[in-house]
């Protein structure tokens, strides 16, 4: 049987492409030391099947083909738990032993990731509850962001420099979104968590009625994802 490239949920890098046919193909769970451009793209969504995992698999494919290290991530597939502790939620910077090592393995990605690319489904006009406790989870004090003299009035953003694109996948037309302000009430959402975490939110890119699209509609989508590349480009 002739090979055929398969992209891994679990990641994608220069060195990890793999085949079907290769079973013992190594997955890095990590990033590779060097100045090559490095972007973590999560995804949410339950279904591997749709638009929402095309678009993941395509600006994956986009970056790896102009010489970014990738990794992709899934958030059903990795079974994470979205439901925070309260330790995770205070305002106490936990030690070491005390992170989940789920969580931990996300934030060492991030924190070796150039850019974030969030490609999730809208419902309700709403993230998933999955990615919400995802950042809930992740995003914790003493990890993207910190208080001066324990003040949440000044806060110490601890991921400065990196770069966020969300790519959303919405069931109702543009038209709703823009006139009913759901549009400012996501970013508004957006800008206060990676805000404080010094995370720069560069483009939000939404396929609209998606619901009704056909497939020349959708393979238009996946050709559009190119032009987002330079939003999250390194200025090293």
């Amino acid at each position: 049987m002739e090979n055929r490239l398969v992209i891994s949920v679990d990641s994608i890098t220069r060195a990890s492409q793999y085949t079907e046919d290769d079973e013992t193909a190594e997955k890095t769970r990590s990033f590779t030391p060097g100045r090559i451009p490095k972007a973590l793209i999560v995804h949410a969504d339950p279904k591997n099947d749709n638009i929402t995992a095309a678009l993941r698999d395509r600006m994956a494919e986009i970056l790896v083909s102009q010489g970014w290290e990738v990794e992709v991530r899934s958030l059903y597939e990795d079974s994470f738990n979205p439901v925070a502790t309260a330790d995770e939620v205070s305002y106490n910077k936990p030690s070491l032993d005390n992170i989940d090592p789920q969580v931990a393995e996300y934030q060492a990605l991030i924190k070796q990731a150039d850019a974030l690319v969030l490609v999730y489904p809208l419902w309700w006009k709403q993230p998933p509850a999955m990615l919400k406790g995802w950042q809930d989870r992740v995003f914790s004090y003493g990890f993207a962001y910190e208080f001066v003299n324990n003040s949440p009035d000044s806060v110490i953003s601890l991921l400065a420099g990196k770069k966020l694109l969300i790519i959303n996948v919405a069931a109702s037309s543009k038209d709703t979104y823009e006139d009913q302000g759901y549009l400012h009430y996501l970013d508004l959402a957006d800008a206060s968590l990676y805000g404080a975490s010094g995370i720069e939110l560069t483009g939000r890119h939404i396929i609209y009625s998606s619901t009704v699209m056909g497939m020349d509609d959708k393979k238009d989508c996946l050709d559009e994802l190119s032009a987002l590349v330079p939003l999250i480009k390194p200025s090293y």
